[in-house]
């Protein structure tokens, strides 16, 4: 029975060394995507207010971007030329022309550059979003591998625990059926004094005499 013992022990603990070795290898293996999505965590948060922030665009912001100076330039020409070759030179229609012209391309530049505005802070956002799931799923992972083993080691524990129980009772059992067979034939000893022909009630009272027979 202890050997018994002492076998399920030595195997509970061959059990619970595997689950270690397997969890921590595990962790190891997750750990680099959980650094991960902590860090782009910190970038995240430390660029929440500019991602957050509303997009407002001035019209000297407008008028800085690459290109715009170009188009206003080459447009006001075209339109130039065009009321000149009507005749209509420098008048308030070619002046209204102009105006007309510089205000279409303004609204069109403020919408472009806020769109790409809007499509830069999403994507910032969304790619740090997504690494940050990533080290949110590893640590869930980490998590549920780690109470797995937990739960296993658990279980090998108390298997060995039974054991140990189941030993010590058996033990126990047959030391206490050891004691009652050497009491058992110590009182036949003393009764009988270890004839086989028959009593010897030397020692007997009358009373205890006549019981016996």
């Amino acid at each position: 029975s202890g050997k018994a013992a002492d076998a399920q022990k030595e195997a509970a603990q061959m059990g619970i060394d595997a689950q270690q070795r397997q969890y921590q290898q595990t962790r190891s293996d997750l750990t680099p995507y959980r650094v991960a999505g902590e860090s782009a965590l910190t970038d995240l948060n430390a660029r929440l207010p500019e991602l957050t922030a509303p997009i407002e665009l001035t019209q000297d912001w407008l008028e800085s971007t690459p290109g715009y100076q170009f188009t206003k330039t080459q447009g006001l020409k075209s339109v130039q030329n065009a009321a000149a070759a009507r005749g209509l030179g420098n008048s308030g229609a070619a002046l209204k022309g102009a105006a007309s012209f510089a205000t279409g391309l303004a609204d069109t530049t403020y919408k472009t550059q806020f769109d790409v505005a809007n499509t830069n802070k999403t994507n910032a956002y969304n790619r740090l979003k997504g690494l940050v799931d990533t080290g949110q799923s590893a640590a869930a992972q980490t998590g549920t591998f780690g109470q797995n083993a937990a739960n296993q080691t658990s279980n090998l524990l108390t298997q060995s625990g039974t054991a140990q129980a189941a030993s010590y009772n058996a033990m126990g059992g047959a030391v206490t059926n050891a004691a009652n067979n050497l009491g058992g034939y110590a009182a036949y000893k003393g009764l009988y004094g270890g004839n086989t022909g028959g009593a010897d009630y030397s020692g007997v009272t009358p009373t205890q005499s006549s019981y016996w027979n």
